[in-house]
């Protein structure tokens, strides 16, 4: 079990894909997760689960930090999904199509037995969870909470939702998500914030775009989330750097985070000619800690 920092890359490899699989140690990610759902074929689940519990045996992955993604709660997949993959003991359990916090309850209460079925320690499966991809998910944000301390990140689902609501497009013709879409990166963003857990940004599905992708991670970056998920090796790299803070910004927190400590009893003090004050040190404060935590 990894200890649990942001992830600024999380990239998707198909379950059921043991080439792919087998390249996972090689993959700069900070997370990997193992898909069980949407790229594994209904007939080709059982077999996808086996390679998965055997690739999170890996002594190649030993030091890294590892997901699987699983079916959905409604699915009569999810708990077979959890039986085999539990003997792995990922660090992380994906779980898409939330709904509501009554799921997370739910799910919490199968990973209590399935951690002591398989001598892992209580609580130390986390979990992060796609919202959003039903209109019942996106209507029911106000519900999600963290009662069991497990959830550690928040990402959305528009592809999945575009097909929920039969639109057309989730993007206009610049790349920019349309309305409906925009409301749900805010709505997680919030709630990600709120509940104190890792904002993730979704996927981008221009693979060989850069540009498109380079944009999009400035995009989610500038409001306030920390990494992006992945389903390309070739996206990585590009989202790595997006998400690690420049050297520039690294100097101008370590004054601000020094300069408060300078002075203990300010609550605004001028820097470079520009007035600084409380919320600006909170975010100097996280800014070094992700640095260090990514370091």
């Amino acid at each position: 079990m990894m200890a649990m920092n942001e992830f600024r890359s999380a990239l998707f490899i198909p379950g059921g894909n043991e080439k792919m699989l087998n390249k996972a140690s090689s993959i700069d990610a900070d997370l990997i997760i193992f898909d069980l759902e949407d790229s594994v074929l209904e007939a080709e689940k059982p077999n996808a689960r086996r390679l998965v519990q055997q690739v999170l045996q890996d002594e190649a992955l030993a030091q890294r930090s590892l997901a699987v993604r699983i079916n959905a709660m409604d699915t009569p997949h999810l708990q077979e999904d959890l039986a085999v993959v539990m003997a792995g003991q990922p660090d992380i359990i994906l779980l898409p199509k939330l709904e509501n916090g009554e799921q997370l309850l739910q799910l919490s209460a199968l990973l209590d037995s399935l951690e002591v079925k398989n001598n892992i320690p209580a609580k130390s499966t986390k979990v992060i969870a796609i919202t959003g991809e039903t209109p019942t998910g996106v209507l029911g944000f106000d519900s999600i909470d963290n009662p069991c301390d497990r959830l550690v990140g928040l990402s959305w689902g528009p592809e999945d939702l575009a097909t929920e609501l039969g639109a057309t497009a989730n993007r206009d013709a610049e790349g920019k998500f349309l309305p409906p879409f925009e409301l749900l990166r805010t709505l997680c963003l919030l709630k990600a914030k709120q509940l104190g857990v890792q904002a993730i940004d979704t996927v981008f599905t221009g693979i060989g775009n850069s540009e498109g992708l380079s944009a999009e991670c400035i995009a989610a970056h500038s409001i306030g989330y920390t990494g992006k998920l992945a389903i390309h090796p070739s996206q990585v790299e590009l989202i790595n750097q997006a998400f690690s803070p420049t050297e520039e910004e690294l100097i101008r927190a370590k004054k601000i985070v020094d300069l408060f400590a300078a002075n203990p009893n300010a609550g605004a003090l001028q820097l470079d000619n520009k007035m600084v004050d409380i919320p600006h040190l909170k975010q100097a404060q996280r800014l070094l800690a992700r640095s260090n935590n990514s370091s």
